[in-house]
């Protein structure tokens, strides 16, 4: 059972079925959601949910103490969902989660690895994509996501 009845942009089930890699560790699938998790929840935009878990949630993510994959299973139920934003998230994700952030986390990938799965759960990786992500947030405060 859901424990919302909102919106649901992604949910780490849906990428750890028949195609994902034997050899790897499920919670492979939950880092590209995790990536985009922990930086709204830096930047603000993250929900009451989120926060009412843990306080300093922030600031164990900007440390490194925590990722955003343990905080996607831990308190969202490998679920990315409305709840997990402020009104604020919820629209950014509603415009740019589906539609875009798939795309600019595999620009990011390395070529070389076979699957976007095996992408590491780094802070290299992590400062990549809190680059394209801060600068997609400002294009959509401005109107221009998704612009030409």
């Amino acid at each position: 059972m859901d424990r919302h009845d909102g919106v649901t942009y992604d949910d780490a089930s849906w990428h750890t079925g028949s195609d994902f890699p034997e050899e790897l560790d499920t919670h492979a699938g939950r880092t590209h959601i995790g990536m985009f998790l922990a930086w709204a929840i830096e930047r603000g935009l993250g929900g009451e949910l989120v926060h009412e878990s843990q306080p300093g949630l922030a600031d164990s993510l900007r440390a490194g103490t925590l990722t955003g994959a343990e905080v996607l299973r831990d308190t969202c139920d490998d679920t990315l969902s409305d709840d997990c934003f402020s009104e604020t998230g919820r629209a950014f994700a509603g415009d740019y989660y589906e539609e875009h952030y798939l795309d600019d986390y595999v620009a990011l990938s390395d070529d070389r690895l076979p699957t976007i799965y095996h992408e590491p759960n780094s802070p290299e990786k992590y400062a990549r994509i809190c680059a394209v992500l801060d600068r997609r947030f400002a294009e959509w405060r401005r109107g221009e996501l998704g612009a030409a």
